[in-house]
């Protein structure tokens, strides 16, 4: 993935490794982790008010880790204990919350730059 894609990934990761800590769960390799460590997961990060949206970008993070650690039955989305609909994290819009400014707007501005730099 790109730069930011792989370290969004990396601090999921680290979330994730820190959190099974906490839990007292000790796992040195992709292969260990079971579903239950990834339910237990999800459910503290609700108890934490994150947002459902948040909460299926660090699932799809998860499930390429796993995928990439060979776990692909884990990895898979449509899992029947680890798919977003069975954690309670489905139904998330993914539309954005940005507008674009109006055009009449735009044209104001170009128009102030472009008297003060004809070049631009």
């Amino acid at each position: 993935g790109s730069f930011k894609t792989v370290s969004d990934r990396t601090k999921i990761a680290s979330r994730f490794s820190e959190r099974l800590a906490t839990l007292n769960i000790q796992i040195r390799d992709v292969s260990h982790i079971k579903t239950k460590h990834i339910e237990n997961y999800i459910r503290s990060r609700q108890d934490e008010s994150i947002s459902s949206r948040t909460l299926q970008n660090e699932m799809a993070a998860l499930r390429s880790i796993l995928s990439q650690g060979g776990r692909n039955v884990l990895a898979n989305p449509a899992h029947e204990k680890l798919s977003n609909q069975a954690l309670n994290i489905s139904g998330a819009s993914r539309e954005g919350t940005k507008v674009a400014i109006p055009d009449e707007r735009l044209k104001e501005i170009v128009l102030t730059v472009s008297e003060k730099d004809r070049g631009i």
